[in-house]
């Protein structure tokens, strides 16, 4: 049967349809996810750290190769810290039960470094880790004229100053001194490269506190967008 010329129009009017919207659905599928929003910052590209050298609170060394294999969120400070450094710690408790009730905080390590290597000797952490979680690493260095803790320290951006106490003579008093530090925590992924910064909560002056559950859902996204 011989088909009209409107027929025929109508007919590859409706092909053309067809024909576009397989195309947009095919892109559409295809696209790449769009990166999570995080309370922090994800960076596209993963920042690799130049070869350090830091001791764990075992007294073993602690280098980029420690780092290989699995995922680990960097807290820092001191363990002679009256209130952000332990309550950072004890939310990252929170963190692992959040993510060991669902079957996946298994390849994630929780590590504490000190910005006070002086007081904070390898025994020190060693009886100061304990009091969080068994399977947190406490980190600090000797002292090195070579410094080989510093890459570790400028690859993540840690900001941290001790500042000393002046004496009765308006001298620095020996090894009295206070310790500021930033408050930030860095997700390291299993090549050892820096991939996210948390951020945390701020509630007023010179308060700061992370979020377990805020934390927990942050890093299962970044988890689950790089596959």
């Amino acid at each position: 049967m011989k088909l009209s010329a409107k027929t025929r129009m109508f007919r590859g009017f409706m092909v053309a349809n067809a024909c576009i919207g397989l195309v947009a659905v095919l892109i559409l599928t295809n696209r790449a996810p769009s990166a999570p929003l995080i309370q922090g910052v994800l960076l596209p590209k993963a920042r690799a750290l130049q070869p350090f050298e830091l001791l764990d609170h075992h007294n073993r060394v602690f280098d980029n190769e420690a780092l290989r294999g699995r995922w680990h969120i960097v807290s820092y400070g001191f363990t002679t810290c009256p209130d952000i450094c332990p309550t950072t710690l004890n939310q990252l408790v929170s963190v692992n039960n959040l993510l060991d009730a669902q079957g996946r905080g298994k390849d994630l390590r929780v590590l504490f470094y000190s910005v006070d290597h002086r007081r904070d000797t390898v025994d020190q952490l060693a009886s100061y880790m304990p009091f969080f979680d068994k399977s947190f690493v406490g980190l600090t260095h000797a002292d090195d004229s070579e410094n080989p803790h510093l890459p570790f320290e400028k690859g993540l951006g840690i900001v941290a100053q001790l500042i000393p106490r002046m004496g009765e003579d308006t001298n620095p008093a020996d090894n009295e001194y206070d310790v500021n530090h930033g408050v930030t925590l860095f997700l390291l992924n299993p090549e050892g490269k820096l991939q996210a910064i948390f951020e945390p909560d701020y509630r007023g002056a010179g308060f700061h506190t992370f979020n377990p559950e805020r934390v927990a859902q942050d890093y299962l996204k970044i988890r689950d967008y790089l596959g």
